[in-house]
C-alpha cells in the first residue's frame, strides 16, 4: 500500500510541476515545458516581480485553486521545484 501512495504522490508532484512549467510558458511566452525542477525562475528564465505575479494568476487559473499571498516568500521562487512545492502546499497536496 505504501508504493501506491508514492506513486500517487509522484504523480500528483508531476502535475504541479508541469503546471508551473506550463504558466511559465504562458508568462514569459518561450516553450520551457522541458524545464527541470533545479531552473531558476529569475536568473535562467528571465522572470521579474511582475511576471511572478502574473505567473500565480496563470498558475491559479490552471489548477482552478487560489493561493494565500500571506503565505509567499521569494524562496518560494527561487526554481521550478519550489515553485511547484509552494503551489503543491497551497492547493492542499
Amino acid at each position: 500500500m505504501t508504493e501506491n501512495t508514492a506513486v500517487v504522490d509522484a504523480a500528483e508532484r508531476a502535475r504541479f510541476v508541469d503546471a508551473v512549467r506550463q504558466g511559465l510558458t504562458e508568462v514569459l511566452g518561450k516553450d520551457v515545458s522541458g524545464a527541470e525542477e533545479g531552473v531558476r525562475l529569475f536568473d535562467e528564465l528571465g522572470l521579474d516581480s511582475s511576471s511572478a505575479l502574473e505567473l500565480l494568476i496563470t498558475i491559479e487559473e490552471i489548477l482552478d485553486v487560489q493561493f494565500d499571498a500571506e503565505d509567499l516568500e521569494m524562496t518560494h521562487f527561487e526554481t521550478v521545484g519550489s515553485l511547484a512545492d509552494f503551489v503543491a502546499s497551497e492547493a492542499g497536496a
